[in-house]
């Protein structure tokens, strides 16, 4: 269900989807998620100041794209906390 998702956002690389469905290094690749999409949504920004409709589109949606991914992880690391409490108990 992740891994399907994780590969149509096409953000991250097959190893970094193979780590991340197997749990390892989560919260390091949800940072570097979210560093990209605020980078991402500056150079939206400075796009639209320049008036450049394209640039600012193409970057606009490729900072969804990190967002969206972040979300995906960090609903998998939400996931994977639940299931170790569970198995605690």
């Amino acid at each position: 269900m992740y891994r399907s998702e994780l590969e149509r956002l096409m953000t991250l690389s097959s190893a970094e989807i193979d780590a991340a469905c197997r749990g390892d290094r989560l919260r390091g690749l949800m940072t570097r998620c979210l560093d990209e999409h605020l980078e991402l949504a500056e150079l939206a920004d400075e796009a639209a100041g320049a008036c450049d409709i394209d640039a600012h589109a193409y970057y606009t949606q490729e900072s969804a794209a990190w967002r969206a991914t972040a979300h995906v992880l960090r609903t998998m690391a939400t996931a994977s906390t639940a299931d170790r409490a569970q198995g605690a108990a």
